[in-house]
């Protein structure tokens, strides 16, 4: 446990230096005196409970390395059940073949909604526009209406 691991020699002294301003000079021994009696508390009460309760943590740790262990060795069974049965019935061929057929179904799926995308809004090509009226706009006559004509 160390306290002022993270401050130099410069820092320590611009604390001491602010300390010295914001106590004074009267009451700054006794106030270092209860702060290293503090810091030697500290560490008294730290190394018990690390000394008490350091085997039980360990303990604990190895507990938890176990459980994990035992949680991966479990998720790998079914893979390798899963793989002995496919060598064993010999279902390798078998199993290419319905990849096979799942990639020709989701082909075929693909190709059933692009169709139904053209049919449900077809591409018209641009075309010019013509004038109201023209010839081209009329229905084509039919035989049966060609002597109908005044």
């Amino acid at each position: 446990m160390n306290l002022f691991g993270n401050i130099g020699a410069l820092e320590l002294m611009v604390i001491l230096l602010l300390a010295l301003l914001v106590v004074g000079p009267e009451r700054l021994p006794q106030l270092a005196r209860d702060l290293g009696k503090l810091l030697r508390n500290a560490r008294r009460v730290y190394e018990n409970l690390s000394r008490d309760l350091g085997p039980e943590f360990m303990s604990l740790q190895k507990t938890t390395e176990e459980i994990r262990t035992s949680v991966e060795s479990i998720r790998t069974i079914p893979q390798e059940v899963v793989t002995s049965i496919v060598k064993t019935a010999g279902l390798d061929e078998t199993i290419t073949d319905l990849k096979g057929v799942a990639d020709d179904i989701s082909h075929t799926g693909q190709t059933l909604t692009t169709a139904t995308k053209a049919i449900t809004h077809p591409v018209v090509p641009d075309q010019p526009q013509k004038p109201e009226g023209t010839a081209e706009e009329t229905a084509p006559e039919t035989s049966d209406d060609a002597g109908a004509k005044p």
